[in-house]
């Protein structure tokens, strides 16, 4: 067997074992959602489209967690590459300091001002009352996942990520037995509706943490270390920071712009929020695949950098992102496949299925730029420290693009809802030729490790 063949399958190999179990774990947590939002749709309309709008604190405390997550994740997978523990170690303490700072902060303003976080989203008082509920119970769990995703980010960078997807995936399984307990009122206990989903997500990941703390006092595993928790290593704080404000500042405009697509949608009435809502599931369970393979691959092209295999690297890369095209190609023929058959099962108006019907479709166009650009700029360009390119292609595409022409739209030319979500839709596709210009530079192709920290 050649040289080309035994890499090939070695390439293989790790993908198997580091982006399938990531992506497993990626469907896992969208699952969450979609079960909330499956058994809530039983209850009635508002409670859906209330738990989503409400959901999005979470998903702008994520936005930091996620960037905090990433640096540290860009750095461990070089270093591993490189099977220097102690700066990974150091790496994860401040990571640690930083989750429970910004985690602490989103949990106290969701449990003493959740009214106000609604009206942020919606004027609908009902979707208000129903929503600040939610955060007011769901506040300590915001703690309790940024922290378990310290410790799985790690076990992930340091090649566990069938450890990570298992734990994180039996989880899960727990979140939706518990969520028909506490949303249905089965087994003796009351029906909290909205409120119960709250209630089980501050169980599970409140388990979820304690698992992985458990686990980490493992032989083979790292924990944080008080020394370095209480201490400040300058030289470290510069290294990540380097990497992660980029990040940061690509999660912010992203975020805030998410954001503003949710403003834009929730002010064009109740139907086309619940659709946007079931369409938004759809959509991050879909994407699992593309994030599995761009997260499992840039771990790898990370660990080949760190270890100075540069080349190796490089083809790799050029693998990867062929395979996202394919990736997108078939995400996109699941949606048209087996959405609209699942989803005619909801409590939906008829003018809310019409929009949902029509906003599947969209997102099968969506799904290809998205494949290819999870992949290749998250994954591939992320792996060797160039983490700046993201952050600009988002500022242009959806703050120069898409929000002003989307605002227009919905706002001034009053167009149709489908019509403002197809605009809404297109930020990953029209940014397809600067991706792969960017690409074909080769300026992520770098060992980002040193020897001094």
């Amino acid at each position: 067997m050649n040289n080309t063949a035994i890499n090939d399958k070695e390439f293989y190999r790790q993908l198997r074992t580091l982006a399938l179990p990531i992506a497993l774990q990626t469907f896992m947590t969208a699952a969450i959602s979609a079960g909330d939002s499956a058994m809530l749709g039983f209850i009635n309309q508002d409670s859906i489209a209330a738990v989503s709008l409400a959901t999005r604190i979470s998903f702008v405390l994520h936005l930091f967690t996620g960037s905090f997550a990433g640096g540290a994740g860009v750095i461990c997978a070089q270093y591993w590459g490189k099977k220097d523990l102690k700066t990974i170690q150091q790496v994860f303490c401040l990571v640690v300091r930083y989750m429970v700072g910004i985690s602490a902060v989103f949990g106290l303003a969701s449990f003493f001002c959740p009214e106000f976080l609604m009206q942020l989203f919606t004027a609908d008082a009902e979707m208000v009352r129903i929503g600040a509920s939610y955060l007011r119970i769901a506040a300590p769990s915001f703690v309790f996942a940024g922290l378990s995703q310290c410790y799985l980010v790690l076990m992930q960078s340091m090649g566990k990520a069938k450890k990570s997807a298992t734990i994180s995936s039996s989880i899960v399984v727990l979140d939706l037995v518990l969520n028909a307990v506490f949303i249905f009122g089965l087994l003796g206990m009351p029906r909290m509706g909205a409120d119960g989903a709250a209630l089980t997500t501050v169980l599970s990941k409140g388990l979820e943490l304690a698992i992985v703390v458990a686990d980490s006092f493992r032989k083979d595993s790292l924990r944080p270390s008080f020394r370095h928790m209480l201490r400040i290593n300058v030289a470290i704080e510069k290294e990540f920071w380097k990497y992660s404000f980029h990040i940061m500042l690509d999660n912010m405009i992203w975020g805030l712009g998410i954001t503003m697509y949710s403003v834009i949608i929730g002010h064009l009435g109740s139907d086309a929020t619940a659709a946007n809502s079931v369409a938004g599931i759809v959509k991050d369970l879909t994407t699992c695949i593309c994030r599995g393979i761009g997260t499992g691959g840039g771990i790898m092209v990370g660990n080949l950098l760190g270890a100075g295999q540069l080349q190796q690297a490089k083809r790799w890369g050029g693998k990867l992102a062929r395979m996202s095209i394919v990736c997108g190609v078939v995400s996109g023929g699941i949606i048209l496949l087996i959405g609209p058959p699942i989803f005619s099962l909801m409590q939906l108006t008829a003018t809310a299925r019409g929009y949902l019907n029509g906003m599947l479709g969209i997102l099968a166009v969506y799904m290809f730029g998205k494949s290819i650009c999870v992949t290749v700029v998250t994954g591939i360009f992320n792996a060797g420290g160039d983490t700046k390119f993201d952050a600009y292609s988002v500022g242009v595409t959806m703050w120069g693009m898409i929000i002003p022409l989307a605002a227009l739209s919905a706002f001034v030319w009053q167009l149709p809802v489908l019509v403002v979500y197809f605009i809404l839709s297109m930020d990953e596709v029209i940014k397809l030729p600067w991706v792969y210009h960017h690409y074909k530079k080769y300026i992520w192709v770098k060992d980002i490790t040193r020897d001094d920290l």
